[in-house]
């Protein structure tokens, strides 16, 4: 399917070149800067590009979706200045709305756990002093749990990124591998608030479990089909029969299995958590939401990503669901109150969701979090209007409400 898609893609790609003059594009290969290729995409009725890096008055140009571009400067925060491939129009745009042309992570449509695998590797190998890989345990069904960190092992502080922990949410898992390849491709460019990615990426090491729920997304994407082991598809069908029985479901099997949030075990992962475990549970045995589970971390993916928390200490947590364009960001039991109110405010500056008030805990991982006695700073951004899993119209402005929370968050942990 991602072969096909990019085969569509480069078709359109060389109508547009023709569309600016062949010739001239050839004439002056040799002199092409050295930066890769970029083509406009979510632009709407056009992308405007400003003679003025303030991009303020009459637009010099506005480019079509699809149409080539090359970076010149940038991105400095969301700037860029371009130059439209093989013309000599220079301007200033939004690099939001800019995407490389050999882009790896690439089809935004149903990110499946096979392409995110491939993606890792292909990221791993264009970028390999960049990017760290680390297998942090197994899924109930037998699939790999990742986790990615950008930049420097090492460094002071350290921010965390998880997303793909409730299985129809499988929106964002794409969402946080192309942040992080947008953050690898600038790396010797960016800056964000006068601080080069460089910098910033050297001082701050970035954590990212792009897909939490492997299991349970595949099973929310394809069916059971997708579940490996035999037992586990009894379990899932155990758990319809149950759901049907309390009346906590009257869809058919197929469209219950899309609408699936837990593991491949039927546990809520983010209700799998000690700190109040079981106070909000909806179920009482394996279901596709609600079940928190026989006691606290007894799933393997709750425990892979505690144990990567606990071994990173981050000062900025970012959790990633769906749906409601709200954001959550503390807890009445929470001990970081202050410190949270301060960091949330900032975040919400950028992504303008609606903030919610603080509930009771029951479980979830930013329950768990804001007990511990590591201070955290965290919020929850909860992506979409749709019902999940939603289509890929949600997507482009998703991205352009998230294109720059990596860097956000980053620069934060690093001067606070």
């Amino acid at each position: 399917m991602k072969l096909y898609k990019r085969l569509i893609f480069i078709c359109t790609f060389f109508s547009i070149l023709f569309f600016f003059g062949f010739e001239t594009i050839r004439a002056s290969a040799a002199e092409e800067p050295q930066r890769p290729i970029y083509y406009v995409r979510f632009s709407g009725q056009g992308l405007n590009v400003y003679a003025d890096p303030l991009m303020s008055g009459d637009p010099l140009i506005t480019l079509p979706d699809n149409t080539p571009v090359q970076i010149l400067l940038g991105p400095i925060d969301s700037l860029v200045k371009i130059q439209v491939y093989g013309t000599q129009i220079e301007g200033y745009t939004d690099m939001r709305y800019l995407k490389r042309l050999d882009a790896i992570v690439s089809d935004y449509d149903i990110y499946t756990y096979e392409e995110m695998t491939e993606d890792i590797s292909l990221l791993q190998a264009r970028y390999p002093a960049l990017l760290h890989v680390n297998v942090t345990g197994q899924s109930a069904d037998g699939r790999n749990l990742y986790e990615l960190i950008l930049g420097n092992k090492s460094a002071p502080k350290h921010i965390l990124i998880h997303a793909g922990i409730h299985a129809r949410e499988y929106a964002n898992p794409y969402l946080v591998m192309e942040q992080l390849e947008q953050c690898l491709e600038y790396y010797n460019y960016g800056s964000f608030h006068e601080k080069n990615y460089q910098e910033l990426f050297q001082n701050v090491a970035v954590h990212i479990i792009p897909m939490v729920n492997p299991d349970g997304i595949a099973l929310s994407q394809f069916g059971e089909s997708a579940i490996r082991s035999p037992e586990l598809v009894q379990m899932i069908q155990i758990s319809y029969a149950y759901d049907v029985a309390a009346n906590r479901t009257k869809n058919t099997y197929e469209k219950y299995l899309t609408r699936w949030k837990a593991n491949a075990r039927g546990v809520d992962l983010n209700d799998n958590f000690p700190f109040g475990f079981g106070a909000n549970m909806k179920a009482i045995q394996p279901s596709y939401a609600g079940y928190s589970g026989i006691f606290p971390f007894s799933e393997p993916e709750a425990i892979s990503l505690a144990a990567v928390t606990m071994q990173c200490r981050p000062s900025v947590i970012i959790n990633y669901h769906s749906m409601g364009e709200v954001a959550y960001w503390n807890t009445t039991e929470s001990k970081y109150t202050a410190i949270n109110t301060e960091f949330s405010s900032y975040m919400l500056s950028l992504v303008p969701y609606k903030r919610m008030g603080s509930g009771s805990a029951a479980g979830s991982y930013l329950d768990w979090i804001y007990s511990g006695d590591t201070p955290v700073c965290s919020i929850t951004f909860e992506t979409g209007t749709a019902e999940c899993p939603f289509t890929l119209t949600q997507y482009p402005k998703i991205w352009l409400q998230h294109a720059i929370v990596l860097q956000a968050a980053t620069e934060y942990a690093y001067t606070h």
